[in-house]
């Protein structure tokens, strides 16, 4: 049994299948769960001159991820919530390692073997390789 669960969520009502995945892989009495939501930053562009845009961003995250952490409290697990900014991938390896993380579950979807063009470079392919913990990804 998982201590801690990790879970990188976007907004997408996606997630829902995420959440349910996690908390089968969890137990209400010894796991703790903690969603993640990372703001995608623009290299090129200086931070302060984007705050406005950032702040609604993390408005409209801090909404939905509060929905989510709620229906997972009410099935009795203790949930926490985080919002960070920077490059998706690195990011959510690093608050695994910073958080001790047990597993890290997240969404992924399926790249074609027959596709020239397929990008194996996807956030979930990131994870998969840098985590420093035990990676379970959901396809929907």
């Amino acid at each position: 049994m998982f201590a801690s669960i990790l879970i990188p969520v976007d907004l997408s009502s996606t997630n829902e299948h995420v959440l349910q995945r996690a908390q089968q892989l969890g137990d209400p009495s010894r796991t703790r769960l903690l969603l993640l939501h990372v703001i995608e930053t623009l290299q090129d562009e200086d931070p302060d001159e984007m705050e406005d845009f950032y702040d609604e961003l993390r408005q409209d995250a801090e909404e939905k991820m509060e929905t989510w952490a709620t229906a997972v409290a009410e099935e009795g697990f203790e949930v926490r919530s985080t919002i960070t900014y920077g490059q998706r991938g690195p990011k959510i390896t690093q608050v695994a390692g910073e958080k001790e993380v047990d597993l890290l579950v997240m969404r992924s979807h399926q790249v074609s073997r027959d596709d020239s063009d397929a990008d194996v470079g996807t956030v979930s392919h990131q994870v998969a390789v840098f985590a420093p913990c035990s990676v379970h990804l959901v396809r929907v």
